[in-house]
């Protein structure tokens, strides 16, 4: 396995327009789109930066589309057995919601809840080893947990992957980062810090779950917030300036939610 049990190594989108939203990413982060088949009738499109993956891109399923779901960003931790894992996340406080299946010989999966009811991925890898690259301008860089219960979620991952958790002292509202501290944990550009968790913010809509989001590193944020607008996204939050840079939340044209940060000096 190239990445620990533990380590969050791949992410990818579920849309309701795969062709359109591979318009968008592609045309906004540079990415090449390859089109896989699987074995269920549709394909899979995978993100290259170069030939570097960086990421996943598929149809959601009919009954998603016709509720009007929109796209979904979801995180998958590597794990190295999922079934294993699926067995003891009742035992951590979590919820089941997809068994462990096998994705062709790409790999083993299976979708899980903290008990704040968060949603993430497991990835028992096989063919597909996960991203290639981090951290660079138009890759996955970091993982964050939104949580309306943050000391119910935080134990689960802890007993689930071995995390540790740390308060951090950047900013004035309350963040906690994961860690992972397992040998071989960091991947290229990658440290022991592997993710995020804060309180789900003041204002979000009292529907809206707690969730994992996706930041994707980018050269200026302000460049890459004008750029998605002109392909038909739309601002959210920001841009803000904070210690490690300057982020905003963008939303993709179908209603895919996901960060853009420009790490340094904000600007």
């Amino acid at each position: 396995m190239r990445y620990p049990n533990g380590f969050p190594g791949w992410i990818d989108l579920s849309t309701p327009d795969q062709a359109g939203a591979t318009a968008f990413y592609t045309a906004l982060f540079d990415w090449r789109a390859a089109e896989v088949p699987t074995d269920v009738g549709t394909t899979y499109t995978m993100l290259s930066l170069g030939e570097r993956l960086v990421a996943g891109l598929g149809p959601q399923p009919p009954e998603q589309v016709q509720a009007g779901v929109p796209s979904t960003w979801t995180t998958y931790v590597m794990v190295g057995d999922a079934d294993e894992m699926v067995t003891a996340t009742p035992g951590a406080g979590g919820t089941v919601l997809v068994p462990a299946f096998d994705v062709m010989t790409s790999g083993r999966m299976a979708m899980v809840a903290d008990p704040s009811g968060a949603v993430i991925g497991l990835w028992q890898p096989r063919d597909h080893q996960g991203a290639d690259v981090f951290n660079e301008a138009g890759t996955f860089s970091w993982a964050e947990l939104q949580s309306r219960d943050l000391a119910a979620a935080l134990p689960f991952y802890e007993e689930l992957f071995g995390w540790r958790w740390e308060q951090s002292s950047a900013g004035d509202s309350p963040y906690i980062v994961a860690h992972l501290d397992a040998k071989g944990a960091a991947a290229e550009g990658v440290d022991t810090m592997i993710a995020g968790a804060m309180p789900m913010p003041p204002g979000v809509p009292d529907e809206a779950p707690s969730l994992w989001g996706v930041y994707f590193s980018v050269v200026s944020c302000d460049d890459s917030v004008a750029a998605a607008q002109d392909l038909g996204g739309s601002l959210v939050v920001g841009p803000m300036d904070i210690d490690m840079g300057r982020w905003a939340m963008l939303s993709d044209p179908f209603g895919g939610m996901f960060y853009v940060i420009s790490m340094g000096d904000p600007s």
